[in-house]
């Protein structure tokens, strides 16, 4: 298996609320004050978290 050092993926608002366990009101909080990397596709937002292989 190859040496990965880090990857990334990208889950919808839907998504992130479920992983983060914070309601949809905080999700939008937290992303007005720069905590989350995200990107606007159309109508919906998409967050992303890096995963690290340990």
């Amino acid at each position: 298996m190859a040496n990965q050092k880090q990857q990334g993926e990208w889950f919808s608002s839907k998504e992130t609320i479920k992983l983060l366990k914070i309601s949809d009101c905080e999700l939008m909080h937290r992303r007005e004050r720069g905590e989350l990397k995200f990107e606007k596709r159309g109508r919906a937002y998409f967050y992303y978290f890096e995963i690290k292989d340990e």
